[in-house]
């Protein structure tokens, strides 16, 4: 038995005839936006605080429709990517109930702790893969946000300690002062 193509199924089940007036059959179907985040972070090895000295988004998303949205979406993924660093985290009970009930359990990052803006570099590489040249941006700005600050906070808490070692999420100032205790 031959495979049938979409469009004959479709066709095949439509009443009406089907016509296509414009199509567009890219010869690689997605897009992938690129980029690099750097991170400077200061470390307090008494209290365990970590504030983040500076921050560095070089990312390509392609042609930008608006450039203001996709800062806001680097903005955003920063803001998203810091909490999920340093403050967010899923914990369950020996049930497997959410322990945290609301947010008042369940800590989130503030205004205070993503007031710091961070450095956008833009690249515009447009890809072939779509008439317009678009990549995405939403993802870029939020994915390698937990990895630079672990990655930053690590080479800090070195300073102090040699096989000091960042090894889940996330990092909150006990963790910190278990790291350099233990």
């Amino acid at each position: 038995m031959s495979p049938i193509s979409f469009w004959r199924m479709a066709s095949s089940r439509c009443a009406a005839r089907l016509e296509v007036l414009e199509s567009f059959d890219p010869h690689r179907p997605l897009t992938f936006s690129s980029g690099c985040h750097a991170a400077i972070v200061a470390v307090d090895p008494e209290t365990g605080q970590v504030e983040v000295l500076r921050y560095v988004i070089a990312h390509d998303t392609g042609q930008a429709i608006n450039e203001l949205i996709v800062e806001g979406q680097m903005h955003g993924g920063y803001a998203h990517g810091i909490g999920y660093a340093l403050f967010e985290a899923a914990t369950y009970d020996a049930d497997g109930s959410f322990r945290a009930a609301s947010f008042l359990d369940y800590t989130i990052v503030s205004t205070g702790e993503v007031a710091f803006t961070p450095l956008l570099v833009h690249i515009s590489t447009p890809t072939d893969a779509n008439p317009e040249g678009f990549k995405g941006a939403g993802e870029s700005g939020t994915i390698p946000v937990p990895a630079a600050i672990a990655n930053a906070v690590e080479d800090a808490l070195r300073k102090r300690r040699a096989d000091a070692v960042v090894d889940r999420l996330p990092i909150t100032s006990e963790r910190i002062v278990e790291i350099l205790g233990s």
